[in-house]
């Protein structure tokens, strides 16, 4: 699945990362957005436009095609 399908409160592993551009990608690796990572969804817009998640207790806003190129796995 990927981040813009998941459910808010719930952890996610990211297993695969599908970058579109070296810009998305520079700014997913400063984020700490990589494979491996424990991510948590914690708001999200009412058209799931934009995600808040937190990464190591830090919150980023992403917007929804960049959600969906970060697949994961439920791990709560």
């Amino acid at each position: 699945m990927t981040l813009n399908e998941c459910k808010m409160g719930r952890q996610y592993k990211i297993t695969n990362i599908n970058f579109c551009d070296e810009a998305l990608k520079s700014r997913f690796i400063a984020f700490g957005v990589t494979r491996g990572t424990i991510i948590k969804v914690m708001h999200c817009t009412a058209t799931k436009s934009t995600l808040c998640v937190c990464i190591d207790q830090s919150q980023i806003a992403l917007r929804e095609y960049e959600a969906k190129q970060i697949e994961v796995e439920n791990i709560s």
